[in-house]
């Protein structure tokens, strides 16, 4: 369809060129008829043989020329032709080879194909590829992470798939996971695309053998080679020397080079562009070694374990990277010291990174580098101000201080950097009002980071309204964003007088806290962007603000929208005649509260590359559309914390993408659909909602299921657990707590990765030692869940709510609260040794605690209480030195108490009460003996939490207040005589009651019923 809509356009373009061409011809031969007439009757008129001989051979001059400019025309149509061809689609040969290439790889099904339609041409536009637009021909192949979805097989590149592209200039393979070639059908295969200038082959598994059919490919100037398997110990890199014409040669992170590599590279004269960033480099190098190097203008020697010595070696060096702690001059009191920094006449561009110097680095750096034009010193702790001496470099194009431990605020010599392109001080604690500061004067910036800062931000941009090449704004996650009125707001929606001069690509915009003010309304400036690709807004309260649809319909390039706690209101609803948008692929408006009415159900259709959709913590209501499902690219959908209701659509656990479902603390019933977990999810969570039914007929047969988290808590389920959760090899965390599922537990809980489950406050029973298999154990971390995600998990007594790290390191079980019978399982203190709480409270355990649970090293939360646990107190317990909490309260525990050090000092008789056979003695502890102690759980002294009572005192001012009650009441009935009779009334009418009851309710004795019956 496309192709034949191509060439219909050919068709028509050429026939309005030749009818353009036609009416120029017929204008000029009219022109010629015109001038042929006067010519006979000025003939006639003179009745002149000459004159009609003159006419004559002017009107076939003028035929002659007019035909000669009309050939011209046509063939310059015939080029532009035959050019547009070349442009719209590749050559036949060139075509059958790329369908050749997408046979032969797993990661490349959007050649040749689009909506499930084949494409005849236009490959040329194909993902990763790029043509010459006047010849057609394929020159740049960029084909990174093309293998097999899993990568991580070994992968033998077949090189002769390569060889139809005749003009190739540049192949890039990065993430590959290639091994080597194929048998004969290695990279020498390429030695004939004589284009051949660039090969990446990055990030990939390749060793010295590769080196070999490499130095076939003489025309080869850019080699990148980053983090393969190169080693200097077998030999092959010699054959690198082979290679004539290379200028740029990447070797990082092939970390069996050493210093060796030095010497073998000292031959390649020709290099200009050098990186052994993390080599295996160490002790003194001294450059000298590399002198031969005479064309260099470009090295990377971070990531080593080196000191650098005689760098001046290199006078055409122009780009340097390095650790600081390759420069010993950092450690001492500045650069002075050495002066090889100064003779590098030529360097424009030094990046250094990762280490620590002394404050005045960067005074040294602005007095003895004048000429430099890029300096990025990333992560350098320098703990300092921005010195003056910086602002002697008046050349500088691009100066990055992310991440260096600066404080204070911008000096206002920065005003002197009238070139300056970037500046990037992000991640420091630089303080101060950006609208006073000097970033407003330099009208040449392109970006501006300045987030992780303490920095104060107008939300308009306003004083950056005259900047007008900058394209990246960055204020994220800084002190203040603030309203200001530099520009008179319109009303409703009118966009401002005076426009921004500058058109944004990347915006961010947060303040670190959320102080509950608005800060005004929405930015009017973002009428007027036209190119923006990345907007995030979060934690930055504008009033009267409803989801602005019109910022996509502006910014056809919008690729995230990121709208965090901004207090949006109204419904979510879309305008009518919205155009769909095809490049958005993240929407996030979380957090908003206001945001209410139903998911918009052709969303999708709206947005048909959306990849991640967050809207949870609104006021969203009415059910979930099934027309969701036709998100084809959907990974995440958050819609957690809302109001929805009804039941999940089926259609939504079959996105082919989908990754993670949260659909936890909403109003939704019903039971789950048959097999709601799809082999590619890995993340659902359902908590807090209404859902019932049971889970027998939903799960899969196992397999390669990716499932990690399986979140079910607080519904209504009932039934058994089902036996094919144990089929998810990769679960992680399992919770299924606050149900009514019931039965014996029939499968092994605790499977190979399983960190976290919690099955409390359920109906199971039978017996534990059915949960637990040799293969119990709570693993290594090996897949990590969306940092964003956070568990509620019992510990210590406490609900508390996991998220990021922490809930990485946690490892824990909960059985509480159920009816499980028999004994405590051995293998959990040998299996389960990495456990950080386990809880079996509320059960019906018998036997004894097993004395292996002190191999619990790792244990900060032991709860066995409201069992009918038997027998001793192991002593061997007292070994647990991270144990925090501890309980074994109401069992039929006898014996003594373990012996009150280490940790067990810290619990009181709560841990051990209800067991009425156990002897324990508890000493007083000293704050004890201090009136008023305050409990462990109490707020600090300066709160308002209480402490613990004084009795003494309770007692005194409750006998007080009594005391005056009665006498209140007594005072009353004094005075009033009305109300004492109504009072005394009352009091007889209660004592007869009182009597008769007590008469016809209680048991008495057979002598006084003997007794009454005779009189």
């Amino acid at each position: 369809m496309l192709g034949r809509q191509s060439g219909k356009r050919k068709r028509s373009e050429k026939s309005q060129m030749e009818e353009a061409i036609g009416g120029e011809l017929g204008t000029e031969k009219e022109r010629r008829s015109r001038r042929g007439l006067d010519s006979g009757i000025g003939a006639g008129r003179m009745r002149s043989e000459q004159g009609i001989l003159v006419g004559s051979r002017e009107k076939g001059f003028q035929a002659y020329f007019c035909w000669l400019i009309g050939f011209i025309r046509v063939m310059v149509v015939f080029v532009m032709i035959t050019e547009r061809k070349g442009c719209d689609g590749c050559l036949d040969n060139e075509r059958a080879g790329l369908l050749h290439i997408k046979a032969s790889f797993g990661n490349l099904d959007s050649w040749g194909t689009k909506a499930g339609r084949a494409i005849e041409d236009e490959c040329c536009n194909w993902v990763g590829v790029s043509c010459n637009p006047a010849t057609g021909r394929i020159t740049d192949l960029d084909l990174d992470d093309i293998t097999s979805p899993d990568g991580h097989d070994e992968f033998y590149l077949n090189a002769s798939v390569f060889l139809p592209f005749k003009e190739l200039r540049s192949l890039s393979l990065e993430y590959g996971y290639l091994t080597g070639c194929m048998e004969n059908e290695g990279f020498e295969k390429l030695s004939t695309l004589a284009h051949l200038v660039r090969l990446d082959l990055n990030h990939n598994r390749f060793n010295n053998d590769i080196l070999s059919p490499l130095s076939t490919l003489v025309s080869l100037k850019h080699l990148e080679l980053y983090e393969n398997e190169l080693s200097t110990n077998v030999a092959g890199l010699e054959e690198l020397l082979k290679l004539p014409n290379l200028e740029h040669l990447n070797l990082g992170r092939n970390k069996r080079l050493g210093n060796s590599i030095l010497s073998l590279l000292s031959s390649i004269s020709s290099l200009k562009s050098l990186t052994l960033s993390a080599v295996g480099l160490n002790g003194t190098i001294s450059i000298y070694g590399l002198g031969a190097l005479i064309n260099l203008e470009a090295i990377d020697l971070t990531g080593n374990d080196i000191v650098l010595k005689d760098l001046d070696a290199f006078t055409n060096l122009r780009t340097l990277t390095i650790d600081a702690s390759s420069l010993t001059e950092l450690q001492g009191s500045d650069l002075h010291s050495q002066g090889w920094l100064v003779k590098l006449e030529k360097l424009e561009n030094l990046t250094i990174s990762d280490s620590i110097a002394q404050g005045n680095f960067l005074e040294t750096i602005g007095t003895m580098m004048t000429n430099l034009k890029s300096l990025i010193i990333d992560g350098l702790s320098l703990n300092s101000t921005l010195p003056q001496g910086l602002c002697n470099l008046k050349d500088m194009e691009v100066l990055d201080l992310s991440s260096s431990n600066l404080r204070g605020e911008l000096p206002w010599c920065l005003s002197n950097f009238t070139s300056l392109r970037v500046f990037d001080i992000s991640g420091n604690r630089v303080s101060g009002d950006i609208a006073q500061s000097p970033l407003t004067t330099l009208f040449s910036l392109e970006k501006i980071d300045v987030s992780g800062n303490d920095f104060r931000i107008p939300l308009s941009l306003s004083p950056f309204f005259n900047h007008s090449h900058l394209q990246f704004f960055g204020g994220y996650d800084i002190q203040e964003i603030y309203g200001d009125h530099h520009i008179k707001q319109q009303q409703h929606g009118a966009p401002p007088l005076l426009p921004p001069l500058f058109q944004l690509e990347v915006l961010g915009l947060s303040s670190r806290y959320d102080d509950g003010e608005y800060v005004g309304s929405f930015p009017n400036f973002l009428y007027h962007q036209r190119n923006l690709e990345h907007v995030f807004i979060s934690n930055t309260r504008m009033k009267g603000v409803g989801f602005p649809w019109w910022l996509l319909d502006n910014n056809t390039n919008l690729v995230e929208l990121s709208l965090v706690n901004c207090s949006l209101s109204g419904p979510f609803e879309l305008p009518i005649n919205l155009h769909p948008h095809g490049r958005l692929q993240v929407l996030d408006i979380s957090s908003n509260n206001y945001i209410h009415g139903p998911i918009p159900p052709h969303l999708c259709a709206f947005l048909p590359m959306l990849g991640l959709l967050y809207i949870s913590d609104n006021q969203l209501s009415d059910i979930i559309p099934e027309e969701l499902s036709n998100c084809s690219f959907l990974e995440v959908l958050d819609a957690s914390n809302n109001r929805l209701s009804g039941e999940i659509p089926g259609r939504v656990f079959d996105m082919p993408e989908l990754s993670l479902l949260d659909l936890s603390r909403n109003n939704i019933t019903g039971s789950l659909p048959l097999g709601f977990i799809s082999p590619w999810i890995s993340e659902v969570y359902l908590s807090r909602n209404r859902l019932r039914g049971t889970l027998s007929s939903h799960g899969a047969e196992p397999g390669n299921y990716m499932l990690e988290v399986l979140d079910l808590s607080h519904n209504n389920f009932e039934g058994a657990i089902p036996k094919w959760i144990a089929g998810f090899r990769q679960l992680t965390y399992l919770l299924l707590n606050n149900n009514r599922f019931t039965g014996e537990v029939m499968m092994a809980f605790c499977l190979e990765q399983l960190r976290l489950i919690d099955v409390s406050h359920n109906h199971l029973s039978g017996h534990l030692a059915s949960a637990f298999t040799s293969k119990t154990s709570c693993g290594d971390r090996m897949n990590y869940i969306s940092p964003s995600r956070s568990l509620e998990f019992v510990s210590k007594t406490h609900l508390y709510t996991y998220n990021g790290v922490p809930l990485d390191l946690m490892c824990g079980m909960d059985f509480s609260s159920n009816s499980f019978a028999g004994e405590i399982p051995l293998q959990i203190g040998s299996d389960l040794i990495e456990i950080k709480v386990l809880n079996l409270s509320y059960n019906k355990l018998t036997g004894s605690i097993p004395s292996t649970l002190s191999n619990l090293q790792q244990i900060e939360s032991l709860d066995l209480s409201n069992n009918n646990l038997s027998g001793v107190i192991p002593p061997q317990l007292t070994e647990l030195s991270y144990l925090a909490s501890f309980s074994v309260a109401y069992n039929n525990l006898s014996g003594n108490c373990p012996k009150q050090t280490a940790q067990f000092i810290t619990f009181d008789e709560s841990s051990y009460r209800g067991n009425p056979f156990l002897c324990c003695t508890f000493p007083i502890r000293p704050e004890e003996q201090l009136p008023g102690r305050r409990g462990s759980y109490d707020k600090d002294d300066d709160g308002d939490g209480g402490g613990f009572v004084d009795m003494e005192t309770f007692y005194i001012t409750s006998g007080v207040t009594y005391v005056m009650i009665l006498l209140i009441i007594a005072s009353v009935l004094y005075i009033n005589p009305n109300w004492r009779r109504v009072w005394f009334y009352y009091v007889g009418v209660t004592i007869t009651s009182c009597h008769h009851f007590t008469a016809n309710n209680l048991p008495v004795s057979t002598e006084y019923k003997m007794w009454k019956f005779r009189a």
